[in-house]
């Protein structure tokens, strides 16, 4: 390899003190690796001419074959070192399992030459002070000072239930006596929902869990109703194990965002990535 790269250095600059100087070797290391060519080969290489070192026929063609075998790895050292484009995507944890997962290789063949590094939180406001991710996708209003956001679909919620306890409910005072499931330590969403449906007071029963996802497979179990975006629960509800008893569906303020620093929401991935989940949606 370095006898190689003396030679052509020789052969393009003509001159053994220029192709050392280029190569940052001594005049001697160059010479004594031309010399070990000539002996491999069996060939003389060059001749000493007044105006420098002229190759011999045998090195004209050499110096084809070896220029381009030298720019061949050269090119393939710089693509080896090259590391992929990546976004480091933050999602909540039903998110990703339930409308992110499925999504996936979709998603992947829409970012050629992009890594997608996925994490989960089951934090739903955006918080980038660790620096661990790019962006990353949360519920919420859509308004968090400092950052951009792009809303990729409105939330729209209903009760949910296990096919077996649906059969008791015919309209929401029927559950009265059943349990309501919340998503998080607070009652707002059902409250809500309450308020825009039902007559009679909330039910006093209540389960309380730290993800949508868990409290819908309570749901799923039998331990009472939910209260989820259908989109999140398509399999379930399609296999049958997951029912949602009414037909009436709360829009509330809340909504699923792509998230983004301001300072760095301009990247041309980043709006690649954006237009890519919104193609989804």
């Amino acid at each position: 390899m370095m006898g190689l790269q003396a030679f052509v250095a020789v052969a393009s600059l003509g001159s053994l003190t220029r192709a050392a100087r280029q190569l940052c070797r001594t005049q001697g290391a160059v010479s004594r690796q031309i010399q070990q060519l000539e002996q491999f080969y069996q060939q003389v290489l060059f001749h000493r001419t007044p105006s420098g070192m002229s190759m011999t026929p045998y090195a004209e063609r050499l110096y084809t074959v070896a220029s381009k075998a030298l720019g061949d790895l050269n090119s393939f050292f710089s693509t080896s070192q090259q590391q992929p484009d990546r976004i480091r995507l933050r999602l909540p944890s039903t998110f990703a399992l339930r409308w992110f997962l499925p999504r996936l290789d979709a998603i992947q063949q829409c970012l050629p030459g992009i890594q997608l590094e996925i994490s989960t939180t089951v934090i739903d406001r955006p918080e980038f002070g660790s620096g661990d991710f790019d962006t990353m996708i949360a519920r919420g209003n859509g308004q968090w000072e400092g950052l951009r956001a792009a809303q990729l679909f409105p939330e729209q919620l209903t009760p949910m239930c296990s096919a077996e306890l649906s059969l008791d409910l015919q309209v929401p005072a029927d559950m009265a006596h059943y349990r309501l499931i919340h998503a998080n330590g607070s009652q707002q969403e059902w409250q809500s929902w309450w308020q825009t449906y039902a007559v009679d007071p909330m039910p006093e029963q209540h389960l309380f869990f730290d993800s949508l996802d868990a409290a819908v497979n309570a749901a799923t179990q039998g331990y009472g109703i939910a209260l989820a975006d259908p989109r999140l629960f398509q399999d379930q509800l399609s296999q049958g194990t997951l029912v949602m008893p009414f037909p009436q569906w709360h829009s509330g303020e809340y909504g699923y965002y792509l998230v983004t620093p301001a300072s760095s929401a301009d990247l041309p991935k980043l709006h690649l990535l954006a237009k890519t989940l919104h193609a989804l949606v």
